[in-house]
């Protein structure tokens, strides 16, 4: 049988044709390496604060919040970036360099251009879509049976990523709902260079609207206001100091 087997087989030389005319059905991506910035211990610290404020107040250990803030938060930023990274390797054109945590969080640094608006809303939807489908998995673990103390973290940590997952989606530069929205207009005006105009337009007008609205919240509620500005100027930060290859 193995020799009736053999006779069947095409000589070596055609079997080496063959290997060689046929396409790979996975092309090699090289590995996007991940940078830990000088400045990565400025979120880490900010989210671990964050989530000893929060789990101080279900009555998590001040340890336990801490670890899963600093730890589970600065995961989470990652993953939400190499959600960006996942959508950038189906897009043709674009090509993610690195993943980077840096002061001002996590960024993404492309290589390349889009084509379409329709490839830069893919890829900036890429970082919200990781950072449900992140918390949807945490939100599952939770079912599994065992004590709801130590699901408590879990929680906690799920709810950060919805909440991150809905921050980039609000359309301000250098979050993903700009990108996101930058793109649907490309797509809508077929230029790109009108949407950013139609953009920068929209964003005086909004800002010439905010500001006095931020100083009579400023008055009224020092409180809110004051984090309303600390956004407005964190936002700022990032767009004047971040690379604008990153995503």
């Amino acid at each position: 049988m193995v020799r009736n087997l053999r006779n069947l087989m095409p000589p070596p030389d055609v079997a080496e044709r063959v290997t060689v005319l046929r396409p790979p059905s996975h092309p090699f991506r090289p590995a996007v390496p991940v940078v830990i910035g000088r400045g990565a211990c400025a979120p880490i610290l900010g989210l671990a604060a964050l989530f000893t404020i929060f789990g101080m107040q279900v009555g998590l250990p001040f340890f336990v919040s801490a670890i899963f803030g600093g730890v589970g938060g600065a995961v989470s930023l990652l993953f939400h970036e190499l959600g960006h990274v996942r959508a950038a390797s189906h897009v043709a054109g674009v090509q993610a360099k690195s993943v980077s945590l840096i002061w001002a969080g996590a960024a993404t640094t492309l290589e390349g251009r889009y084509s379409s608006g329709r490839d830069q809303v893919r890829v900036a939807i890429g970082g919200p879509q990781a950072s449900f489908s992140f918390a949807l998995s945490l939100i599952a673990v939770c079912f599994l049976p065992a004590p709801f103390p130590a699901k408590e973290p879990l929680l906690l940590l799920a709810i950060f990523n919805i909440a991150l997952g809905l921050l980039n989606l609000f359309p301000a530069y250098p979050l993903d709902g700009y990108k996101v929205v930058s793109g649907l207009l490309w797509s809508l005006t077929g230029s790109e260079g009108k949407a950013r105009r139609i953009l920068r337009r929209v964003g005086i007008a909004w800002a010439a609207l905010e500001l006095p609205a931020a100083l009579v919240l400023l008055v009224e509620r020092p409180l809110i206001g004051a984090v309303a500005c600390m956004a407005a100027v964190t936002l700022f930060a990032q767009k004047r100091l971040m690379p604008r290859a990153a995503n």
